[in-house]
């Protein structure tokens, strides 16, 4: 709980900051003495973690409001969105959430649709790419020599495999470039060295190019890339009902708002064997789980509704269901999954901040009171606050998808368990959880409490060099222009990373904190101490400067060593999540001035501010009541206790 004393510190110290005048104009000696007292830049790296809770919150908060004016950039000329005459904002899409994403916003109908562009955290004129250095140095050098996992997995001791399914499952949400270019469009060709264990298969490795944005004109040649989102951009759960209304209504029962699942029930099954939802690109057993489950619980929000509101009708009661669903979804995000994988006390009040308010006493219920003359989304909380745009209409961003680059999660093997007396009964290949087999898994194991048990009991991987799953550099791929009789190709997922950001314009490491007002570092050394990593870090990028310059962002990332206190992940990630992370919510109506009891119904309201992981899973599996007596819901992500 934060004091009195405390609250009243932010609250001051938010007000000057909010209201110091710009770089422009002399600031006074009392502002410039606060601003240094809240300077969140200390040498190279940020220090805000190392004060007590109320100057730490108020440098979040300062670097916050920072981003949010310098940070957010439009990709479209003119800030004009394609097609917005063409979209009719029908009556229903006032209260109930679009299957394409449009007519969220009201003023700029197209923002954060399906199909529509990503935006931009830096300024368009540094994301130009490279293109003669977009195979230099070499990714495939990169990937086997930084990335691929030596000896065995690093974990993450505090969190459970849990964790690592859900950042994917949040990630196919939000963003997919959809279908690669044709491999006969000028693919990307790294030559395999002789002694590379893919060369046995092929002496180069493909990379097919990122799908071209359609929507691009003549007008536009000189600009730099583009790329469009066939999701949704919104926190609004399209993974599970799909961006487009035709798989919605395929994923539909059509009766009483509930979603279609087998008479077992688990999803329907493609064709392929593979179970049919919104999203199903890169599907492993972990995807499984979760689709599964919310699946399930969207079906028991539309049974609480149905019976609190017998006259609601299909409609009603399924578009309701999916707004529940969706909040729910981000709140776990918000206060559950983001402080397990950053596990600092301040960190966690913040986040608790940007749900509830830190103005609310409980912090287990959504704001029961604003204060509307402070007008603060930390101070009175985002949801069910103001909407704000910050003057550039909604889309996630490219170097949003670079910053969850977070293979590293991922294990060699899954650890089988039963889930009634917790013994091993058997191990699992990741690659042998893919596709169509994530369903026998399953099923070979005893069902989805098993596994489900099993992720509970399990570490994932590090988020540190040398720790990428090897599965995942020797991965076979469906690949979009191949010839019928050869349908598959074998990627390096760890050389795909690095060329995709280079490929869009992503800027490498330095210039990447340099553009989020972070201090850049002068040698390699700086980001660790290890003579043996270093060494690697300038044999393959050079010696000096230059070769620092060259250091890409994830493998930057992966190599910080001084993170914030508690963090699976370093401050160069965070500090484009402090910005984004927010802005999902403050922008998105549904999460803003529209959530309220007459859209989600007061019963939606209040399953929301009830709901955990921990209920979610216990509501729909409540055979797991024993294995999870001893496991607070705040610790449903941390290795589940005996």
């Amino acid at each position: 709980m934060i004091g009195i004393s405390a609250i009243a510190t932010i609250t001051i110290s938010i007000a000057v900051l909010k209201n110091a005048p710009s770089r422009e104009r002399p600031a006074s000696r009392a502002i410039s003495s606060l601003n240094d007292i809240f300077s969140f830049n200390t040498g190279y790296w940020t220090n805000w973690y190392r004060d007590d809770l109320p100057i730490a919150l108020v440098k979040l908060y300062k670097m916050r409001i920072w981003l949010e004016k310098h940070n957010l950039f439009n990709t479209y000329p003119g800030d004009q969105y394609p097609l917005e005459s063409q979209i009719h904002c029908d009556p229903a899409t006032t209260k109930y959430r679009s299957a394409d994403g449009a007519c969220t916003d009201l003023v700029h109908p197209a923002a954060g649709a399906a199909n529509v562009r990503f935006g931009r955290n830096v300024p368009l004129e540094a994301t130009v790419p490279d293109e003669a250095n977009v195979l230099s140095p070499d990714p495939r050098l990169i990937s086997r020599e930084l990335l691929t996992r030596t000896g065995p997995m690093k974990p993450v001791p505090f969190l459970n495999l849990w964790a690592a399914a859900w950042i994917q499952f949040m990630n196919h949400d939000w963003f997919s470039h959809g279908d690669n270019e044709p491999v006969d469009a000028n693919p990307y060709l790294i030559p395999l060295a002789s002694d590379d264990p893919l060369y046995q298969i092929m002496h180069s490795l493909v990379i097919p190019r990122t799908r071209k944005d359609p929507s691009r004109v003549a007008a536009e040649n000189r600009d730099p890339p583009t790329y469009t989102n066939i999701n949704t951009h919104w926190w609004d759960a399209s993974q599970i009902y799909g961006s487009d209304q035709a798989t919605q209504d395929r994923l539909r029962s059509h009766v009483d708002g509930k979603m279609l699942v087998r008479k077992n029930g688990l999803l329907p099954l493609a064709a392929n064997g593979q179970e049919d939802t919104g999203f199903i690109r890169n599907w492993w057993v972990g995807l499984s789980l979760l689709h599964n489950l919310f699946v399930l619980e969207h079906n028991k929000i539309a049974d609480h509704l149905k019976k609190n509101h017998p006259d609601w009708r299909d409609e009603r009661l399924f578009q309701t269901s999916r707004l529940v669903n969706a909040a729910v979804l981000a709140k776990i995000h918000t206060v559950e999954w983001t402080p397990a994988i950053l596990a600092n006390s301040t960190l966690h009040e913040a986040m608790k901040a940007n749900w509830y308010g830190l103005l609310n006493p409980t912090h287990e219920v959504s704001p029961l009171f604003k204060l509307p003359i402070l007008k603060d989304p930390q101070l009175n909380g985002i949801v069910g606050g103001n909407l704000e745009n910050f003057h550039v209409p909604y889309s996630l961003t490219e170097e949003f998808i670079s910053i969850y680059r977070l293979h590293s999660l991922l294990p060699d093997t899954i650890l089988m368990r039963e889930s009634k007396s917790g013994r091993s009964i058997g191990r699992v290949a990741l690659e042998d959880t893919r596709d169509e087999k994530a369903r026998r898994v399953i099923d070979h194991f005893g069902g989805m409490a098993n596994a489900m048990f099993s992720f509970g009991h399990q570490n994932p991987g590090a988020l540190t060099l040398n720790n990428y799953p090897k599965a995942l550099q020797n991965i076979s791929i469906p690949l979009l222009g191949m010839m019928p009789e050869s349908p598959r190709i074998v990627f390096d997922m760890g050389a795909v990373d690095i060329v995709r950001d280079r490929e869009r314009g992503v800027p490498r490491y330095n210039e990447f904190r340099r553009l989020l007002h972070l201090q850049p570092i002068a040698q390699f050394s700086d980001l660790t101490p290890d003579p043996v990593m270093v060494e690697k870090l300038e044999r393959i990028y050079g010696s000096g400067q230059g070769g620092v310059e060259k250091l890409d962002l994830l493998i930057g990332t992966l190599a910080e060593t001084v993170r914030p206190t508690g963090f699976g992940l370093g401050e160069t990630q965070f500090q484009l999540f402090i910005l984004m992370a927010s802005r999902r919510l403050q922008a998105d109506r549904f999460f803003t001035s529209d959530y309220n009891a007459s859209v989600y119904s007061q019963e939606g309201l209040d399953w929301v501010d009830d709901a955990s992981l921990k209920k979610v899973i216990l509501r729909n599996y409540p055979e797991l009541g024993t294995a999870l007596k001893n496991v607070q819901e705040k610790d449903i992500f941390s290795p589940w206790a005996q």
